[in-house]
């Protein structure tokens, strides 16, 4: 369980200039300072101004959404009002200032998917009358974003996105596939996320057009899940390992090499979105990094 911010005698923030895997290993973790009358925060996206986005809990456990530089100095904090939802998940914040994210709780699953665009007006997702359900994450300077949505099946499928409405469905060419959750698009077009397998076990993609490739961090058992990809396609995401402790990772599809991200602390951490200068946002259940900045040494 995630600590809270009261009653964490250390919260820190990880971004670093993650160029190589070697750089990934000198990340210093940072404080970010939590909104005010936040009891606890996850801050899921960066951007390349180094603005995060994320979400913060109060007294009463209510979710809303903020965004602005991690020092607390110039946030803004939102809800998004939706179909019966309480709760606001931002979980990526694009060059431009446009923000995906879901409405928590209501008759949805996972939650009610939105893009809040600059001017702070909403636009809800969906494809026809189905109104979509799943998670909306990451995009480019073009755009585009991607997520996942529950189909009129009940599958779980991947999807495009431009300029705040559904472009078409992105399917891997895997046999047996449950749920496939694109999570990051660059501006090179290409898709990082994850897929499930037919014996429930979850893997990380990297789709460039027609061209798929699959990995899994080493060692990982049952979950290997992307969560952002940038311009240089590396990829952040979290792994699982035996005893299911989440960790932050690094994997540099240049070079194959996968690195751990997270401070040393021994709790469970997961790493979210990645910008274009390598700043990785990120958070975990003990000393809980949620997304500020750090530097190389």
């Amino acid at each position: 369980m995630r600590k809270s911010l009261l009653a964490a005698s250390a919260l820190v923030g990880v971004a670093l200039l993650a160029s190589s895997a070697a750089d990934a290993k000198k990340a210093t973790y940072v404080t970010v300072a939590p909104p005010a009358g936040a009891v606890s925060v996850s801050a899921f996206g960066i951007n390349d101004d180094n603005i995060i986005a994320g979400t913060y809990r109060d007294s009463n456990n209510l979710a809303h959404g903020f965004y602005g530089p991690p020092d607390g100095s110039n946030y803004t904090t939102f809800d998004f009002a939706g179909d019966g939802t309480s709760g606001t998940q931002p979980r990526a914040i694009l060059n431009d200032g446009t923000i995906t994210g879901i409405g928590l709780g209501g008759a949805f699953n996972f939650g009610e998917e939105w893009v809040r665009n600059p001017d702070g007006t909403f636009k809800t997702l969906h494809k026809k009358k189905l109104v979509f359900d799943g998670v909306v994450q990451g995009g480019n300077d073009r755009d585009k974003f991607v997520g996942d949505y529950i189909n009129s099946s009940g599958v779980r499928t991947g999807f495009l996105g431009k300029n705040g409405h559904y472009l078409s469905d992105i399917t891997l060419d895997i046999k047996g596939i449950t749920s496939t959750d694109p999570r990051q698009i660059n501006d090179h077009g290409i898709v990082g996320g994850s897929y499930i397998d037919s014996g429930g076990i979850q893997h990380g993609f990297i789709l460039d057009g027609s061209n798929l490739t699959t990995f899994d961090y080493p060692g990982a058992i049952g979950v290997t899940a992307p969560e952002g990809i940038n311009n240089k396609n590396q990829v952040t995401g979290l792994w699982q390992d035996s005893s299911a402790t989440r960790h932050g990772f690094l994997f540099d599809s240049a070079t194959g090499d996968f690195t751990e991200i997270g401070p040393n602390d021994g709790d469970a951490h997961e790493a979210w979105g990645i910008n274009n200068k390598g700043m990785i946002s990120g958070d975990s259940s003990g000393l809980a990094y949620p997304g500020s900045i750090a530097r190389t040494k």
